[in-house]
Order: C-alpha cells, then structure tokens, then sequence
C-alpha cells in the first residue's frame, strides 16, 4: 500500500481536514488577540507615571475604545483612588508643573487584566479546547466505521474470491488501523502548535499588559489608605483651627484697613465740602448786608 494511497483515503482525508480547520481557527483568533493586546501595550509604554493624571482622560478613552480591555478597564477603574488635587492640577499645568499627583490602586492590575478577561472571554477558549478531543474521537469512529465496511465487502461464497476478499479485508484493517494513528498524531501535533501560538501571540502581550499597569499605578493597602485618610484629617483639622483662631485678628485688620484707605478720606473730603459751603455762605450773607446800608 503506497503513501499516496493512504493519504489519499476518504476517511484520513476528512481527519486532515478537520485538522487543518482546527489550525486555522485558532490561527485566526489568536492573531485577533495579538493585534489588539499589542496595541494596548504599546501605548502603554508611552505613560509615565509622573505625567499620568494629566493624561487619564485620554488613557480612559483609549482603554475604553478597545473591544478586549473594555469591560475589565470599567471594572479596574472603580478600584482607582484618585487626588483631591487632580482636576485643579490638570487645569493649571503651568502653575502646577512641580505638582504631580499620583492615582493608586487598591487592587493588583492581574485581579482585572488577566488570561480570563484578556484572551479566554475574547474567543471560543472552550471550543479550542475540546479540538484535540474532537479529532482524537474521530480515530476510532472511522477505524470502527471502516471495518465495518470491510467486512460487508467480504465474500466467501466461492475458493476463487477467499483469497483476493482476504487480502481486501486486511488492506482495509490497515486503513482503518492509521485513521486512528493519523487522529492520535494530528491531535498530539494540535495541541504542541496550540500551546506554542498561545505563549507567543497571547500570554506574552497580557503578562506585558500587566506588567505596565503595576509599572503606571502604585498600590495602596486598605490599612495604608485609612492610615494616609486619618494623617490627612488630622492635617486639615489643625489648618482649619489655625485659620479660625486668625479669622477675627484679620477681620479686624481688614476693617482697620477698609475704614483708613476707604472711609476716613472719604469723610475728610465731605468735611473740607461743608467748610467751603460755609465759607460761600458768610461772603453771600455780608454782601447782603452792606448792600441794604447803602
């Protein structure tokens, strides 16, 4: 039996088939996945941390517009802390350019951005899994199904066809033997080429994803953010009575100024008014006077 013949067989034609289909598929969406985790990580190496906050916005529309990072970045998100400062700083870069604030996580970057969120919701992971089952299934369905037929070909009816129905029977035993070597192979092959494509077109660019965010947010502990809330209060209170112990002492000064730059001039001015309206009032009154004695 030539090697032409057997791959040339029906039954191991369909099992290269399905082989090469099950390639393809997972060809396609892993290049998917790699295409659009690429270009998550290569903005995201163009971040720096220290000019983060001024740039969240346009990180947000960026994370938000790409079908893989999406629904994990909503979710990551709502474990940000943000600085009190943050919108006022972006509005005033140039008055704030020694200013940075920082935004801290409160949860690892891996909880949100990992295999699950980032590759196996993306595609049909547990189709892609249940391939090398599949065609490991169809060795035995075609060997069964092939001796099947074999047998139905089968005539002993007469000495003269024993011998060539013999040597029918074991050439068709044969084929339907490799149907089951050619899906145990194909499977074992798929699953090596499989393992080898995830590693390099989609565990490589999520691990480096995850690796920037940890690189971009610092995270914060639940017990360090209460400690940093209560130094932060406690700062504030004392500001606070600082200011109300001085708000009189400079109420009063503001008054003292108001009434000495304001006030008094302004008083001064009316008096001098009333002492020329009196002047001009005597002079009119001896005219008056002078005129009637003569």
């Amino acid at each position: 039996m030539t090697i032409f013949k057997i791959l040339t067989e029906p039954a191991i034609l369909i099992i290269t088939a399905f082989f090469l289909f099950f390639i393809m598929t997972v060809l396609r969406n892993y290049s998917r996945v790699e295409k659009n985790l690429n270009s998550v990580y290569e903005f995201l190496k163009t971040l720096n941390k220290k000019e983060l906050s001024y740039r969240f916005q346009e990180l947000d529309n960026f994370m938000n517009s790409n079908i893989f990072t999406a629904t994990a970045w909503e979710d990551f998100k709502k474990a940000l802390i943000f600085p009190e400062k943050l919108y006022i700083a972006s509005q005033n870069l140039k008055a704030n350019d020694d200013y940075r604030p920082e935004i801290y996580l409160t949860i690892d970057a891996s909880y949100f951005f990992n295999e699950e969120t980032l590759v196996y919701s993306k595609i049909n992971h547990k189709f892609i899994q249940t391939m090398p089952t599949l065609l490991t299934g169809l060795g035995p369905f075609f060997t069964f199904l092939k001796m099947a037929v074999a047998f139905t070909e089968v005539n002993f009816s007469m000495d003269s066809n024993v011998g060539a129905s013999l040597n029918s029977l074991i050439a068709n035993i044969q084929i339907a033997a490799l149907c089951s070597v050619f899906a145990v192979g194909f499977s074992l092959a798929f699953m090596f080429i499989e393992k080898i494509l995830y590693n390099k077109m989609c565990k490589k660019y999520y691990l480096l994803i995850q690796k920037e965010l940890i690189r971009l947010f610092d995270v914060v502990t639940s017990e360090k953010f209460l400690i940093d809330l209560v130094k932060e209060s406690k700062i504030q209170n004392s500001t606070n009575e600082k200011l109300l112990k001085a708000l009189p002492e400079n109420f009063a000064k503001a008054i003292a100024k108001s009434i000495n730059e304001t006030t008094t001039p302004y008083l001064e001015n009316i008096l001098y008014s009333l002492n020329k309206l009196n002047e001009q009032s005597a002079k009119s009154s001896q005219g008056d006077i002078v005129d009637k004695l003569f």
